[in-house]
């Protein structure tokens, strides 16, 4: 039992269900290899694998609450959270006073649907131990669930100050930020978590969408800047003026002030994560790409005073909408 808790904490869950199999053999009736067993392939998201044995030790130590929780977690991963909920109540009835089983009650909850619920049971987990990072980290992401986002947030930096190094609070508190208009500041938090925890392969997904959102409002800036361009060209596109030299060459400062203004406090290690995001996204690539040719073709305003420059852009911010739209399309989560 003890080899298969190491290789468990080890994250070797193969070699952990191997050991409890084998102790299994021998003695088919032990609840507690049961339940171990059923927790290590609840780990392993090998739910339907999982419940004949949460329920083989429940039949064997009904009263043992840990049983049950293992129960409510197998049977959410499958959907059936209705058995679930029923599951996580019968556990928490058997101790009222556990923590992880309220924590367990909120996740249950939240799976089925009831956030407000979820959310409450969080709270409780909280009062049951205050100083768990990981209880305040579930109530954060809940209240961002139910859009209470300053609980949230509170909640985040909470779980931080008892935990520095948890880093998927640093996480979820820097998608919070992304999702309340501060992208640069979430970039900052995922490049942090990344430092933290340089396992987590959710960082340089939400990296990648943190740059889709900084792209956005790149094509944003260039449009009133393409209009001032054109307009001072007083429809002599294909004449040099000097109006659409000093248009050119006032909208790159504004645009260059803007970004440096957006990405001034960055860290140190942000270049790095940036690359790594843009290699696993080949459509984002070609997004900064267009970006940088509107930058240069900005530029040839500014040096020749070819408005017709400034009109190309038109075409390159068509095309990166027309991207940016089937990708959105494309990656939408689809509904069961």
């Amino acid at each position: 039992m003890r080899r298969a808790e190491s290789l468990r904490l080890l994250g070797r869950l193969d070699d952990a269900e191997r050991t409890l199999r084998e102790a299994l053999a021998a003695a088919p009736q032990d609840a507690a290899l049961l339940s171990e067993l059923a927790w290590v392939l609840n780990l392993a998201d090998r739910h339907a694998e999982g419940l004949p044995a949460a329920e083989a030790a429940i039949a064997v130590e009904p009263q043992v609450a840990r049983n049950h929780q293992i129960r409510a977690l197998l049977l959410s991963g499958l959907n059936r959270h209705e058995e679930a909920v029923q599951a996580a109540a019968v556990a928490s009835s058997l101790r009222p006073e556990e923590p992880t089983i309220a924590r367990t009650c909120a996740r249950v909850l939240s799976a089925a649907g009831r956030k407000h619920e979820a959310y409450e049971a969080a709270r409780h987990a909280v009062t049951l131990d205050p100083q768990s990072s990981n209880a305040h980290l579930l109530v954060a992401d809940l209240a961002d669930d139910i859009r209470d986002r300053r609980t949230a947030r509170t909640a985040y930096e909470e779980a931080l100050r008892l935990d520095p190094q948890n880093a998927l609070a640093r996480h979820d508190l820097a998608v919070l930020d992304i999702n309340t208009g501060h992208p640069a500041r979430g970039l900052r938090g995922l490049v942090e978590a990344g430092s933290l925890d340089p396992t987590m392969p959710i960082v340089l997904r939400t990296i990648a969408v943190v740059l889709w959102k900084l792209a956005w409002r790149l094509r944003i800036l260039f449009i009133p800047a393409t209009i001032a361009c054109v307009a001072a060209s007083a429809g002599q596109v294909d004449e040099a003026t000097w109006p659409a030299r000093i248009a050119a060459a006032v909208s790159l400062l504004a645009i260059g002030l803007l970004t440096w203004w957006t990405v001034r406090d960055l860290p140190a290690g942000t270049r790095q994560a940036v690359q790594a995001a843009m290699r696993g996204d080949g459509p984002l690539r070609v997004t900064y790409l267009g970006l940088a040719t509107c930058v240069l073709l900005f530029l040839a305003v500014a040096v020749t005073g070819f408005g017709v420059f400034a009109g190309l852009v038109w075409l390159v911010l068509g095309l990166l909408a027309v991207l940016a739209l089937a990708v959105g399309a494309l990656r939408r989560p689809r509904r069961p």
